[in-house]
Order: C-alpha cells, then sequence, then structure tokens
C-alpha cells in the first residue's frame, strides 16, 4: 500500500482495514466519513496507468505491445463473471450531491468534488477484473528489464498478488479478500450443481446455474423444485435454471409441458406462461441401443418458437429443417 500511494503520489493512509469479503468491504465504507477523505481509484490506478504507458509506449512499438498483452493477458471470463456478480450484489452507496456536500464540506472545493466524485461502488473500487493489466507490465519488467519505466507499478503488482478488492481513500483504505471458492462451467459462466459458485472467508456466498444467479435452495434442495414454484418465479431465466435442476425429463412426466408435435425425428413438448414467455424441449430417442437393448430417451431443450419436432432436432444440429430431412444417417 506504501508503494502504491506513494507512485501516485499520496500519503500512506492512516487506516488500513481488511474485510472478509467484497459485501462487509461495502458495509464498511457505507458507513465512510468525512474523516476518510476523497475517493484517489482514479489516482492510484487509472492516472498511474496512463503515465507509465506513456513511458513504455516510448520504448517498445505499440504493436509488441498489444502482442505481449495478448499472451499474458488473455481474456478471464470466469473473473469478469465473479466481478459482475459482486458488484450486483454489494449495496450501491450512490450518494447524492447533497450526501457528498456533508462529507466534503461546504467550501467550494467541496461543492466542486461533491460534482466530479464518483459515487457507486463500481466506480470508487477496484477489484480483479480492473488489475489484470499488470501481468504485461511485469512481463516487460521481468523479462524485458524495463525496470526502471515500471517501478511504479511494484506497489499496485504487490497487491494484485494477494487483495480480492480495495476501495482507497486518502485516509482509508478497505481491502477486500480474494475468494476461497471459484467455480465456473465450460463456458466460463459462474455455476455450481450442489452449492455457491463464489464464496468468501466470511462466508458471503453466490449461487449460480450457467452464469444465471439463483436463490440458495433452488442449489442445495432441488428436491424442492415443484410444478407450482416454478410457474410462480416471474425471473424467466431463474425458472429455465429450475426446469434444467429438476430436469426436462421430470417436468414433462409431472405435466409441467404439453405434447405440441410428434413424427419420426421425436416428440415436441412446450409450456406457454405468457405470449413472449415460453419453454419448449425435444424429446428423442438414441439411435444406439442400450446393451440391455433399450435405447434411451433424451430431452433437448430449444427454442420455443420452432413448430416441429423436425425443427427443434434440426435447429440442435445448427440446420434447417429441410436440410436435416435429407441427412443419410442419424445419430
Amino acid at each position: 500500500m506504501r508503494l502504491a500511494y506513494q507512485a501516485a503520489g499520496l500519503e500512506l493512509p492512516a487506516r488500513i482495514v481488511w474485510c472478509d469479503s467484497p459485501l462487509a468491504l461495502a458495509r464498511l465504507a457505507g458507513r465512510m466519513s468525512r474523516d476518510d477523505g476523497r475517493n484517489v481509484r482514479f489516482r492510484l490506478v487509472d492516472r498511474l496507468r496512463r503515465r507509465i504507458a506513456s513511458r513504455i509506449e516510448a520504448r517498445v512499438h505499440r504493436k509488441v505491445l498489444a502482442a505481449v498483452d495478448s499472451a499474458v493477458n488473455p481474456a478471464d471470463l470466469l473473473i469478469a463473471a465473479a466481478a459482475e456478480a459482486v458488484i450486483r450484489s454489494v449495496p450501491e452507496q450512490n450518494l447524492s450531491v447533497l450526501g457528498q456536500l456533508r462529507r466534503t464540506g461546504l467550501s467550494f472545493s467541496g461543492a466542486l468534488q461533491a460534482f466530479v466524485a464518483p459515487r457507486s461502488f463500481s466506480s470508487c473500487a477496484a477489484g480483479p477484473q480492473d488489475l489484470p493489466w499488470l501481468g504485461a507490465y511485469d512481463y516487460l519488467r521481468e523479462v524485458l528489464g524495463l525496470r526502471s519505466e515500471t517501478e511504479p507499478l511494484r506497489g499496485l503488482m504487490q497487491l494484485a498478488t494477494s487483495v480480492g478488492w480495495l476501495l482507497p481513500h486518502e485516509h482509508t483504505c478497505w481491502l477486500a479478500e480474494r475468494p476461497n471458492l471459484l467455480c465456473g462451467d465450460a463456458r466460463d459462466r459462474l455455476h455450481h450443481a450442489s452449492g455457491p459458485a463464489l464464496c468468501y472467508p466470511d462466508g458471503w456466498s453466490i449461487w449460480a446455474w450457467r452464469g444465471v444467479e439463483v436463490s440458495r435452495c433452488i442449489i442445495e434442495r432441488p428436491d424442492r423444485i415443484t410444478l407450482a414454484a416454478i410457474d410462480e418465479q416471474t425471473d424467466v431465466q431463474v425458472r429455465r435454471c429450475m426446469i434444467e435442476i429438476m430436469t426436462p425429463e421430470r417436468y414433462v412426466a409431472l405435466g409441467g409441458a404439453t405434447r405440441v408435435g410428434e413424427d419420426e425425428t421425436g416428440i415436441l413438448w412446450r409450456r406457454n406462461w405468457l405470449a413472449a414467455d415460453a419453454w419448449a424441449a425435444v424429446e428423442v430417442v438414441n439411435a444406439t441401443p442400450e446393451p440391455d437393448g433399450t435405447r434411451r430417451h433424451f430431452f433437448l431443450q430449444v427454442p420455443a418458437n420452432l413448430h416441429t419436432p423436425r425443427e427443434a432436432v434440426a435447429w440442435t444440429y445448427g440446420m434447417r429443417a429441410e436440410a436435416y430431412a435429407h441427412l443419410v444417417l442419424r445419430t
């Protein structure tokens, strides 16, 4: 912290407060006062990054910098998804200008600061999604030997290795621990089939199914998902997650959907709630028999605007129904 504040031209804050989660950080910061000083995220992170970038660009060609950045700092969709979930879940301060004036004072400089100061958690704090660019500069420092040019970033680099979130002010800096659990699916969406997808040391957790945040009971007590509970759910995405967790096969067996079509490719099932709110799945039979001679039935969720089983099955292959109908071999 000393190195980071020093590089930004700031004195080390008098108080450094560790929190066990971003939620705890946001709650403590929500009680900040004038004694904590102004928010300095822009000076600590953004302005410093611009200053070092201009130094590096004077030494290294931009094409080389772009190649280093793409190789050292690939996009991490799971980290981005976790950060977005945190931002959505923590209480936003969003202080009014009057609220800022009460903290900064009724002077001209205080009034000016109140109008330009960031007021939301996402604009005041820096999370893991805001610091991966440091990886490229660490490469330039350690591999290409640009130590003097990147020396001001050394504090931020050390922080990035051990801090989850930071909310820096002039006299107080709040820091949050990293998560002790972060789970995703093959597409790097927040996901865990039996527990929280994101969990922090103090127990604060977020449950998610294929990138959709859901309540804890949906994940940990799937036996409590009923047709009535699905119908009462107003969020379309959460409702579809509930059907997936229950399994489309069981949903259909319980009478949740209506048979709307059948042909040689399978059976199309649909459930309508509103004109623009429906669910559909096509029931197909595996072409390869099991060892005991039986054939497994599969339910594939498909867009609800499809009209025939053939059209639905063709959609799962990325084909039109007419093209699918001329296939010689189907699996």
